[in-house]
């Protein structure tokens, strides 16, 4: 039995899919032990890679390179960063910018001067480079216009941020894409071979981010040492570790979830088997003090912050409260055999984000092993269709997988308001309504939900003992439809959804991406992108060693400094 196969197995209680991959659901998720940034972390600490910068040189302004070493599992990485000043009017989050105040590659091999120069010159071009298998990751971004100046210049007068100034987004730095797999003549996720520390899905996009991440830092701590050397400072234990890397996206990540289900099937199978497991545990004095532990740290996290709810979501006041209020509900199950299963079990009538942070908190017990998770989410995308099936086949199919679609009043008139399209300018994602511009030649076709409906009735009509190849000879449209049916994608592969309603929401797929990449702070900033942090509380690269532990999430916001020294 293959892990995917787990996902069938009668013995495992999991979560319905219409529970799960229900758009409430998947807009509430957090990060977890799962997620990619804290497997990457744990990793590196484990495996005892050694990370040390080689090269700054910069001036007080901030331009010019940082390099890094990475020493792992007898592999050999680079991350070279070069950085810029550009005017504030050309800071954007969106991917069609063409200036960036940074922009780097994580390159594996040794990095002499030909190969340096190559990178100089191609690196800051971004899209416009040509590059080549030496090279894994791109990325590129800008300052925050709000902290980086006012950071250098606290540390620069020998003092610390004020936390009510820079508190809020936690990030110095915003990236704004990691390219790799292959893109403008990067090496190929499928070119890493089994054993390669980078083996797993987005490995390589996350030590990259971890890299932009110390660079920002870097950066700030050196300018301020270059404008007043006699005074300068470093950022201190709290701040050290508070910021992350900020991080924006868009529409982009809907089309990605619509076109590949059988990675959408893993990303909520490796949770929902996670979750399964940890509800099956008895009651230990150990994993309750564990599972406390855990609520406590997130209770000071959000407390530590202040803010209203933040459309569609809650904000750090509500989340501090939700956190009491599940503490004290597990703390009054001291009679269960099974306490995380009754935790759960309350969890699920108080809303689908005290749901899914309970999730998130139980998860936390889980054991299962990084290499069994790394296994179950490479995933073969290239099973063939078999042409062999009849109309009848396909019509047990849907009665199988699809019969959700029926609760998607798909009969409407907002049902297919919007067109999914690529912009003419910036070839990005989009909606467009359906009654203003005509997409023919330019649609993204993820109308999933519309296109499998449209097939449901000719499959009504048709003989069912006809062939599919016969059936598509004279439906040449159904194609899309039809490989999507005759392709099992697992039972966590559908979003519960029809993302050209009127009423379709965005956000809830990228947050449940975002979440599963170990992102957190969302802030909407509209029905269709949102802003958040990255590696916020993550160890900085000359802390990592075998004893780092997986616990840095949810840091608490620093206090000021006459608060810390009346807690002092």
């Amino acid at each position: 039995m293959g892990l995917l196969d787990l996902l069938y197995d009668p013995d495992i209680s999991l979560r319905s899919p219409e529970k799960v991959m229900d758009p409430a659901t998947l807009g509430s998720a957090r990060l977890t032990r799962l997620s990619f940034s804290r497997s990457m972390i744990r990793r590196a600490a484990l495996k005892n890679w050694k990370l040390k910068r080689t090269l700054i040189d910069l001036d007080e302004s901030g331009r010019g390179q940082i390099i890094y070493r990475i020493d792992a599992e007898g592999h050999i990485f680079h991350f070279v960063a070069f950085t810029n000043t550009i005017d504030e009017s050309l800071h954007t989050d969106r991917v069609i910018a063409d200036a960036w105040e940074i922009t780097a590659a994580l390159i594996e091999g040794e990095l002499d001067q030909e190969s340096l120069d190559f990178l100089t010159m191609e690196v800051p071009k971004q899209e416009e480079g040509r590059l080549d298998s030496r090279v894994l990751v791109l990325t590129r971004g800008n300052r925050s216009v709000r902290f980086y100046e006012y950071l250098v210049d606290q540390l620069a007068s020998g003092s610390q941020p004020e936390p009510s100034l820079v508190g809020d987004a936690g990030y110095i730095m915003r990236s704004t894409a990691f390219y790799g797999n292959g893109k403008f003549g990067m090496r190929s996720f499928l070119g890493y071979e089994s054993n390669h520390p980078l083996f797993a899905p987005y490995r390589a996009q996350f030590l990259a981010a971890w890299l932009f991440r110390e660079t920002s830092y870097d950066s700030v701590e050196y300018c301020a040492q270059i404008r007043n050397p006699e005074k300068a400072v470093s950022f201190d234990k709290e701040w050290n570790h508070f910021f992350g890397l900020g991080n924006s996206t868009g529409l982009g990540l809907v089309p990605w979830a619509m076109k590949h289900p059988e990675e959408v099937n893993a990303w909520v199978g490796v949770r929902e088997l996670a979750l399964a497991n940890v509800r099956k545990l008895h009651d230990s004095p150990e994993r309750r003090r564990l599972l406390e532990k855990w609520i406590d740290q997130a209770h000071k996290h959000f407390s530590s912050f202040s803010g209203e709810d933040r459309w569609p979501w809650k904000g750090p006041d509500s989340l501090s409260e939700a956190i009491l209020d599940i503490h004290h509900a597990f703390s009054s199950m001291t009679d269960e055999d099974r306490p995380f299963d009754a935790l759960y079990l309350w969890a699920e009538n108080q809303g689908p984000e005290v749901n899914e942070l309970v999730v998130s908190l139980l998860l936390e017990l889980d054991e299962t092993p990084d290499e069994v998770i790394d296994e179950f989410l490479r995933v073969d995308t290239s099973v063939a269709s078999d042409p062999s099936m009849t109309v009848e086949d396909l019509k047990k199919k849907f009665t199988e997988n699809y019969s959700w679609l029926e609760q998607l009043d798909l009969e409407s008139s907002a049902a297919d308001h919007y067109w999914w399209v690529y912009s003419d300018h910036a070839e990005e994602p989009r909606r467009a309504d359906r009654s203003i511009l005509d997409p023919e030649h330019r649609d993204v076709p993820i109308d999933i939900a519309l296109r499998l409906n449209h097939l449901k009735k000719d499959l009504d009509a048709a003989d069912k003992t006809t062939k599919v190849g016969i059936f598509l000879q004279d439906f040449p449209n159904h194609g899309i439809a039809i490989n999507r049916l005759m392709k099992d994608s697992g039972p966590y592969g559908e979003p519960r959804e029809n993302v050209c309603d009127l009423n379709h929401l965005p956000l809830n797929l990228q947050r449940f991406q975002l979440a599963m990449y170990g992102m957190d702070n969302f802030k909407a900033q509209s029905t269709d992108w949102l802003r958040v942090t990255l590696f916020q509380g993550a160890p900085r690269i000359a802390e990592l060693n075998a004893d780092t532990s997986d616990d840095w999430v949810w840091p608490q916001q620093p206090k000021r400094e006459q608060e810390k020294v009346l807690h002092d």
